[in-house]
């Protein structure tokens, strides 16, 4: 019993060495694109150095990868150069934000407002902060002031329909996602905010509905393919949802709950080719369960609940040999 507990574990260790492989080759691909873009502008800046706009674009391309360290740095040199000023506070202030350095990010947005204060986007900048921050009142005034500065910005609009959302002050929130579809009936985020809300209110076909329009207008949106797999999950459309997680995961391949999510499916697929004997299209999908669990464990490596279903699904292949 041991030597068979033993081998279990040994072959947990191979796969998951395999996988980890596999995938880092891959992340190692989309990283040179990064890197392409880093590359192009570090040496655009290093020609210009008294210029703001290559600074600035140097920054978002470290932004993009949560270099944030060296993003900072770009923001910086931007506002030293006298052009950007204003747009460099605010890059400051949301580098600062993503960083969780919350006190340094109200800073950036103040200083933006205090030399422009029709400044529209620091308000909503701001205003999300103050909402992340529990400051629901100031942050919901900051954006109306930006809306009066600039009716009907959508970004404003949507951050208000979040701040509606959170307070569970649902029709308000929708109101403000259905104006912003008023202004541009192609907003893919606007409809995946409402398929949100209807998904989290119970009404699963408002919310397939509208997760299905942000898909048609945006085919790789990770969280409206994801949250569209869940609700097929849970309604019996297992091979739709493995095909919606796997979407969502070319596009956000680190997505450890998304990854969890396919290994379910993965395992429910197994269920539904039958109780008997393990055939075939049983092994292969619990032999993907295994595989993807373990590209979890690669992302989260003190996940439980993936190894706890790795050595259950382990078992039942060893048991059924």
């Amino acid at each position: 019993m041991e030597q068979t507990k033993h081998k279990s574990g040994y072959l947990e260790l191979i796969a998951i060495i395999a996988i980890v492989l596999f995938y880092g080759q891959a992340a190692y691909q989309r990283n040179l694109v990064w890197k392409d873009e880093i590359t192009l502008w570090s040496d655009v800046v290093k020609k210009s150095p008294l210029k703001g706009r290559p600074s600035t674009n140097l920054g978002t391309a470290y932004s993009k990868v949560k270099k944030y360290k060296f993003a900072l740095e770009q923001y910086q040199n931007a506002l030293r150069t006298g052009s950007f000023p204003l747009k460099a506070y605010v890059n400051l202030g949301n580098t600062y934000e993503k960083m969780g350095q919350l006190e340094l990010a109200f800073e950036m947005y103040k200083k933006a407002l205090e030399k422009t204060p029709d400044d529209y986007m620091a308000r909503i900048n701001l205003g999300g902060l103050l909402h992340k921050q529990g400051l629901t009142e100031q942050a919901i005034k900051e954006i109306e002031i930006a809306l009066n500065i600039n009716p009907g910005n959508l970004e404003a609009l949507n951050v208000l329909g979040g701040i509606y959302a959170n307070k569970g002050l649902t029709n308000l929130a929708i109101a403000e996602y259905k104006k912003i579809l008023q202004i541009d009936p192609d907003n893919a985020r606007a409809f995946y905010n409402l398929g949100l809300i209807y998904d989290k209110k119970g009404l699963t076909g408002d919310a397939i509905y509208y997760y299905q329009q942000a898909i048609r207008l945006m085919p790789d949106y990770p969280q409206a393919l994801s949250n569209l797999g869940c609700i097929y999950g849970r309604t019996g459309r297992i091979e739709e949802a493995v095909e919606l997680f796997k979407r969502s995961l070319n596009t956000e391949p680190d997505d450890a709950t998304t990854m969890f999510n396919l290994g379910i499916a993965y395992e429910e697929l197994a269920k539904n080719y039958g109780q008997r004997a393990m055939n075939a299209e049983q092994r292969e999908a619990m032999k993907k369960a295994i595989e993807t669990y373990g590209r979890v464990l690669i992302i989260e490596p003190y996940n439980m609940q993936a190894r706890e279903r790795i050595n259950k699904l382990m078992a039942m292949s060893s048991g059924a040999n």
